[in-house]
């Protein structure tokens, strides 16, 4: 795989990026920490609050999931720390990328450039691509970007920001403080993709959340060493067919019985235990689902945020019953 098609892999927002120069790499005099972050860039990463930084307290920082690839060679993944530092407050702040880089920056020099991509599915999780300069890969890019320092790869198409990403989540959270709608008031055809991307990265958060990540049907629970989750989350009514992004309205299952569900396969039953239609019960390539027949679901950990009923009986309404 080229580092090209490695960028467009489904599940990633837009990428952005860095030239880097000496002190990104720890080569100058000093061995600088970190990569620095021109401010620009903190619009597409998790928020730092700057004013918390004092005197006493120079820094503030948090950690984010980072995959590290050498073009498209994958190099490790582990935990990287972002942070603003202050220096005791005498200076602006500055912000770097530090602790858990150095498998990637030990390889890294100055001018070469450093790709950055957040997974569209989660809030906390990057792709750090580094490419070298005199690789075929580096070429195609210079020429992307031209004379830039800093930016979204294709200006056209910049990357979700936090800014967007935090408003959408206050959205989200308001929806669950007025009764459910089962339906939004009316279908949008045409949504931007940054506030789409924005809604399902937090949708798909939220709902993970209170479901610990695991299926609500088969409790599966399925991850890699580095706590890469395998369960989905599924919209109940479709926003195709004019559902929201209401926490109600959401699910999270494997991605097997995601597909069966969305298909109405199964459904759910008003007692909350699951339900398989005729036709899909007598066909032996779907003897798996037979064993969650009439077995109850796992529930949102917060009660308010369960799926709402009206959501589970349109669902075997109209997808479920037409397979009886």
């Amino acid at each position: 795989m080229s580092t090209f098609r490695l960028l467009e892999t489904l599940d990633w927002d837009e990428p952005f990026f860095k030239r880097l120069a000496r002190n990104d790499t720890g080569q100058a005099v000093g061995h600088q920490g970190g990569m620095v972050l021109p401010k620009p860039l903190r619009d597409f990463l998790p928020t730092l609050d700057v004013t918390a930084t004092t005197r006493q307290s120079p820094t503030v920082d948090r950690h984010i999931r980072v995959e590290m690839f050498d073009g498209a060679n994958f190099v490790a993944e582990g935990d990287v720390r972002y942070q603003f530092q202050t220096w005791g407050g005498t200076r602006s702040a500055e912000s770097r990328l530090t602790d858990g880089l150095h498998p990637l920056r030990d390889r890294a020099a100055e001018g070469d450039i450093m790709i950055i991509q957040r997974r569209g599915d989660t809030l906390n999780r990057f792709r750090f691509v580094l490419v070298k300069r005199g690789t075929p890969e580096f070429v195609q890019l210079s020429q992307l970007i031209s004379d830039r320092r800093w930016g979204p790869l294709d200006e056209d198409n910049p990357p979700v920001t936090q800014l967007l990403l935090s408003q959408t989540q206050n959205e989200i959270a308001d929806l669950v403080k007025h009764p459910f709608e089962l339906m939004r008031p009316q279908v949008t055809r045409v949504e931007a993709r940054q506030s789409h991307l924005a809604r399902s990265s937090v949708f798909r958060e939220r709902v993970r959340q209170e479901y610990d990540s695991k299926c609500a049907v088969s409790r599966i629970d399925l991850s890699t060493p580095t706590m890469l989750k395998e369960i989905e989350c599924a919209h109940v009514v479709p926003l195709e067919r004019g559902g929201t992004d209401d926490i109600r309205n959401g699910i999270t299952l494997t991605r097997t019985l995601h597909w069966a569900f969305d298909r109405g396969l199964f459904g759910v039953l008003p007692e909350r235990v699951i339900y398989i239609p005729r036709l899909v019960m007598q066909m032996p390539e779907n003897s798996f689902l037979g064993q969650f027949e009439n077995k109850p679901i796992t529930e949102a950990s917060n009660e308010t945020l369960r799926v709402h009923a009206d959501a589970f009986q349109w669902h075997l309404q109209t997808l479920v019953s037409q397979w009886e």
